[in-house]
């Protein structure tokens, strides 16, 4: 927990420093759209980074005032809200993702090759744990099934 507490709290302060300015909801919805490579409905996106429509909807406001996603109308459907990152969002996601990359290896550089190499396996071992558990019912779930 205190890893992930820092992990955390160091992210949250690399998205603040004056280069990027950016909160994690925003960060998450700009990867998401990066990552997706095409338009993407404000539904579907909220349910993709689990915010409330309302929430989603002040974020992308921001991110538009940053010019980093535009925002439209569906063309058959004038009620669907479509967005999509620009140029300028992609460049800023990956910028972040290599200052966090160097975050990382400024952490593990006092570590030896070997043990880096123990800590990304064991690493990815948890990973797959992790999103095992995310795939699988909760108890309760499993339970009322028997029941």
């Amino acid at each position: 927990m205190q890893i992930s507490w820092l992990a955390q709290r160091q992210f949250m302060d690399l998205l603040g420093e004056e280069r990027f300015r950016l909160t994690i909801p925003q960060f998450q919805t700009l990867l998401y759209l990066k990552q997706a490579e095409t338009r993407c409905k404000m539904s579907e996106l909220a349910d993709a980074t689990r915010q409330s429509a309302a929430s989603l909807t002040g974020v992308i406001d921001r991110l538009i005032e940053k010019q980093l996603v535009e925002r439209s109308r569906h063309e058959r459907d004038r009620r669907q809200v479509i967005v999509a990152v620009t140029p300028q969002g992609s460049t800023l996601v990956a910028e972040i993702q290599q200052a966090r990359r160097q975050q990382l290896q400024h952490a593990l550089a006092h570590l030896p090759g070997h043990d880096v190499d123990t800590l990304l396996h064991l690493l990815d071992r948890v990973m797959e744990g992790m999103v095992t558990l995310i795939n699988v019912p909760d108890e309760h779930s499993i339970v009322d099934q028997h029941s």
